[in-house]
């Protein structure tokens, strides 16, 4: 599956504020999400690292298209559709993550910025669990980040 094909069965489903280019970005940065419900439960300091992340994914869509995008929008757009994707992961988890896979194969140059954005994620909350170590043990065995 390649991430325009899974932009497209997604907005069968969903009716996202998102462009093609933007729902790139969401998916390069999915696997943080991943990291950050590793335990299963989101609770209140994991939703703040949820809102962080979905600043984090907009603020980095503007730096690479130097456009006039509309940051705050656009971050609650990601927030909208994180919690979405909480709800429906085991609906979506194996696609994203296939997308993103064949994604990565095109474009290498990204592995690092995947891998730093999922460590930085889960070193914000006092140190890296075990359940965070785990799940990214799991995603860069996946998605071939090393």
């Amino acid at each position: 599956m390649t991430v325009k094909s899974l932009f497209a069965e997604y907005t069968q489903q969903r009716k996202v504020k998102v462009t093609e280019d933007q729902f790139i970005s969401f998916t390069v940065f999915f696997p943080a999400l991943l990291v950050i419900i590793s335990d299963g439960i989101v609770d209140m300091e994991e939703w703040e690292y949820v809102k962080q992340l979905s600043r984090f994914i907009a603020k980095s869509f503007k730096e690479e298209d130097q456009s006039t995008v509309d940051i705050e929008a656009l971050a609650k757009a990601y927030r909208h559709e994180i919690s979405y994707l909480i709800k429906h992961l085991r609906d979506w988890q194996d696609k994203f993550l296939d997308a993103l896979q064949s994604y990565i194969l095109e474009n290498p140059e990204i592995k690092s910025s995947v891998l730093e954005t999922m460590e930085l994620f889960a070193e914000a909350s006092e140190g890296t669990s075990n359940e965070e170590d785990k799940k990214i043990q799991y995603l860069k065995e996946k998605l071939n980040l090393e």
